[in-house]
């Protein structure tokens, strides 16, 4: 069955299951009793964590294998958000609360950030019941399916600890949040405009005219033969590359570029069925690491940095700057800065620790041009 067809069917039910969430005279399961009832009070301490629940459809269908959902629910001691992300769906919104005993209820307040459509037409349609039994969490919402498509079934949460340190001091210059690489936006703390020092036009020129990236050695010969690459590793094993047609998310096809000696790496081009790009083979270990376009490296060899800039995303205009140190064969991901108004153009490294751009930036309707420096050690 087409993945496609899988996701659209998924949309319909969430937007179909939106009237169950309405709010509603509460039945006895979701009744928390009178005098104990609260709204928009402060939560008990018991409730406040970080919550989640993955589901995945592979169970039940054939190929569905990346139409799972993560869900996510972070209990503060004023503020609840929930979460759902997974195969193109992604969607984020604040909550208020109904609190008893052992019973949490969240209705929809508000939205955070929306890259798919939310699932709530009203404020205070109901997002979830969390309850509280034996120590265990479990929820029950209109919109969260199991892997057999049922909604409002009582699920196990997975329940996480927050930190009080990581409160926002507004006296302090906000420290980066360390979100995943594959997580392209984080809050508004990794806005890349709390980063971004304007410089003047010479500056950058300067800059770009000195800087030369890594090259990669072309002499490297790896020939292809019948659709794959053999690559030999330093451990005496071959890591193969086939070339997949198939329209779907597993094709790709592979174009060999050459060796990158400073990082011992082999560098192919990629044409995914959505997505193409760069990846870098490490030939230690045959390791793959992907990127949307060729990495830019930091002056330095043994331990620099590569970054990944976009200026678009799923059809909406977004800027990207991702960062990773490279210890000799192997990508770490250190941090990732967003925009939705300075779109990286030209990027060069001005030294070991400071990124010089070129980048536009719309204002009245039109695009102008400004140049701007990130330090990374202000950054880490």
């Amino acid at each position: 069955m087409n993945k496609r067809w899988i996701l659209i069917t998924l949309c319909a039910i969430l937007s179909g299951c939106t009237s169950l969430g309405k709010q509603s005279p509460a039945s006895d399961a979701q009744s928390p009793g009178s005098e104990t009832e609260q709204l928009e009070q402060g939560i008990s301490q018991h409730w406040i964590g970080r919550y989640s629940l993955y589901i995945s459809t592979e169970t039940i269908m054939e190929d569905a294998s990346n139409i799972g959902v993560s869900y996510n629910f972070e209990i503060r001691d004023s503020t609840v958000s929930f979460t759902a992300a997974g195969y193109q769906i992604f969607f984020e919104c604040e909550c208020s609360w109904k609190e008893d005993r052992d019973q949490l209820i969240l209705f929809y307040k508000k939205a955070i950030e929306a890259v798919t459509p939310i699932p709530f037409q009203n404020v205070n349609d109901t997002v979830a019941l969390i309850t509280c039994e034996q120590g265990k969490y479990y929820v029950q919402s209109p919109i969260i399916t199991d892997a057999e498509w049922g909604i409002n079934k009582k699920m196990l949460l997975e329940k996480g600890s927050i930190d009080i340190s990581e409160e926002d001091d507004n006296d302090c210059m906000p420290k980066i949040t360390y979100w995943h690489e594959n997580f392209e936006y984080g809050d508004e703390d990794d806005c890349l405009d709390r980063w971004a020092i304007a410089i003047d036009e010479a500056d950058f020129l300067a800059a770009l005219a000195k800087y030369q990236n890594q090259q990669i050695d072309s002499t490297v010969q790896i020939p292809a033969s019948k659709g794959k690459y053999s690559i030999p590793l330093e451990n005496g094993d071959t890591k193969v590359l086939f070339d997949s047609y198939e329209q779907s998310d597993d094709y790709c096809k592979y174009h060999y570029k050459g060796y990158l000696a400073q990082i011992n790496c082999y560098v192919f081009e990629y044409e995914g069925f959505e997505w193409e790009g760069v990846s870098y083979f490490s030939k230690a270990n045959g390791e793959e690491y992907w990127f949307r376009n060729e990495g830019l490296f930091s002056p330095n060899s043994n331990n620099c940095y590569c970054v990944d800039a976009c200026t678009e995303f799923e059809g909406e205009r977004a800027g990207f700057i991702k960062v990773y140190q490279v210890s000799y064969d192997e990508f770490q991901f250190m941090f990732g800065l967003w925009s939705d108004k300075i779109f990286p153009q030209t990027v060069c490294w001005q030294d070991n620790t400071t990124l010089y751009m070129k980048a536009l930036r719309e204002e009245n309707g039109a695009d102008q041009t400004y140049y701007y420096k990130i330090s990374l050690d202000q950054v880490r």
